[in-house]
């Protein structure tokens, strides 16, 4: 019995040892806190008097007094996955050896001025430049946040730690709507503005934090600085012994030297010719995968489409929600730790589709005003998040990250979230009509939609995207250069040594000795 629970310990060693890494990708992760904020109190504005006495209109049959046109609902929210979907152009021409750190501060910087646009705002055309640029700060965010955790992070741990990112969006929706929930009985201004002005905090703690740490060791070696790479897995990885850090670096500088032997500079096409067309493939569907999971939905109207259901305390039952769902985002690290990908992802993304089924069923059935039905589309909603928090958030993220190849990485990335910021951009676009009592007036019917498209997502998964939990970026370089297919490369034995791999064994062989 005590061999068998020796490699369990050391894998709890082994994490407990790497600490280090876990702390500083959970502060980069906060780079998520901000979009999860963003889009709960946004959504909260839209029922909210203060804001809507201003960018509004009264509406006397309306439970609060006021109501927001489908053209304003819809644009305040799609206007900033316009913004996104331009940044990504700003982050291909950034190039495939730009810094992360560059990129979270041109984040910050941005995402400063659109917050301070919006609090001073009164016309709509001010409040939708403000949305456009906080969406440039976004999609900077993403990018550079998620390339930068799964560049620092250690094989086993990768999955881990770029997915605590879901943990982070949900923890900044909470306190989004908790925000909201103290201030949206005001008919004054500062009903919204106060919202908005926390949202100043990330952005100052991120540029602060970014000056103490690094870049990622694959970004030096991109750059042909050999030293600061063995100097950032120290600092990141907080390792001491030199022989380690030094073979890993060589694993690192191996195969970005093989890559430009192959492939030379980094051109837009490269990503769609030869082993990386099925990568950029891969990653872009992963991306995508994130709106076709519904949760834009949820998140964007979520408080909106309580009101429309007639459920008592929106913004209280939406706290409960996410508050739950946070322990969801919780479990997905170990999740991440110990099972694998592909069926974690397929499992969920089931269970998901039948509650986005259930939610449309239980509100096509149900008397208008129904209690119960109310009860039961809130437990569905909730369940529903729980499960996308556990599964398919952080594995769509790690998906994204950890596919590109190393030189085509940041670029790949950005034009795959500039691609998923067109599909969240429609929906966001077309929400309000299928929603809306002014328009189709489908209310929470819309989860048919969802329903549908998370069976798509599975299929899609089963097909197509391989398990890649455990290897190495190195190890992933290798297996789609040599082609192997999606069902081998859970078992197929690489040339590439995995460091990580061997420094487990080291400290289960030191456990065993005790």
């Amino acid at each position: 019995m005590e061999a068998i629970s020796q490699p369990v310990r050391g894998r709890l060693s082994t994490m407990w040892e790497e600490k280090r890494v876990i702390i500083i990708c959970f502060l980069i992760g906060f780079a998520q806190f901000q979009y999860g904020y963003d889009s709960a109190a946004v959504a909260g504005f839209q029922s909210m008097p203060g804001f809507l006495r201003v960018f509004g209109y009264p509406e006397p049959h309306i439970t609060i007094g006021y109501n927001i046109s489908t053209k304003v609902q819809r644009l305040i929210q799609s206007l900033m996955n316009v913004g996104g979907l331009v940044a990504s152009f700003g982050v291909y021409a950034l190039g495939p050896r730009a810094s992360r750190r560059l990129g979270i501060w041109i984040a910050c910087a941005v995402g400063l001025v659109a917050i301070s646009v919006q609090i001073g705002s009164t016309t709509i055309g001010a409040l939708y430049a403000g949305r456009f640029l906080l969406g440039v700060s976004n999609a900077f965010y993403l990018t550079f946040s998620v390339t930068y955790m799964s560049e620092i992070a250690p094989a086993h741990l990768r999955g881990s730690v770029v997915g605590m990112v879901t943990f982070h969006t949900s923890l900044g929706a909470l306190f989004g709507i908790l925000v909201d929930n103290y201030t949206n009985e005001s008919l004054e201004r500062k009903s919204y503005q106060i919202p908005l002005g926390v949202m100043y905090i990330i952005p100052l703690f991120l540029a602060t934090t970014l000056i103490f740490l690094p870049d990622t060791p694959r970004y030096y070696i991109s750059r042909g600085e050999h030293d600061n790479a063995v100097l950032s897995i120290r600092k990141t990885r907080g390792l001491t012994n030199m022989n380690h850090i030094l073979a890993e670096v060589s694993d690192i500088q191996a195969a970005w030297d093989k890559e430009q032997e192959l492939h030379g500079s980094a051109q837009i096409m490269d990503m769609f010719r030869g082993s990386d067309l099925r990568r950029t493939l891969i990653t872009f569907g992963a991306s995508v995968g994130q709106t076709a999971t519904g949760v834009v939905f949820l998140a964007g109207y979520s408080v909106y489409f309580y009101v429309q259901a007639r459920i008592g305390t929106p913004f209280v039952w939406v706290m409960v929600g996410l508050a739950i769902a946070l322990t969801g985002n919780m479990g997905s690290f170990p999740a991440m730790r110990f099972l694998n990908r592909r069926p974690l992802l397929i499992t969920c993304s089931i269970i998901s589709s039948i509650m986005m089924f259930a939610m449309a069923i239980v509100y096509t059935k149900s008397a208008l005003g129904s209690s119960s039905a109310g009860k039961a589309l809130v437990g569905l909603s909730i369940v529903y998040t729980w499960i996308y928090g556990v599964g398919q958030g952080p594995v769509l993220w790690a998906i994204t990250s950890e596919i590109p190849s190393q030189r085509l990485r940041s670029q790949t990335v950005g034009i795959a979230s500039g691609i998923n910021f067109i599909f969240a951009w429609l929906c966001s676009f077309f929400t309000p009509y299928f929603i809306n009592h002014d328009a189709l007036n489908w209310g929470p019917k819309y989860g048919y939609i969802w329903g549908a498209s998370n069976v798509i997502l599975v299929l899609w998964i089963f097909f197509f995207v391989p398990e890649t939990k455990g290897r190495s970026l190195e190890q992933l370089d290798e297996l789609f250069q040599k082609g192997v297919p999606t069902w081998k490369f859970e078992g197929y034995v690489t040339d590439h040594q995995l460091v990580d791999a061997a420094a487990d064994k080291e400290v289960e062989g030191e456990i065993g000795k005790e």
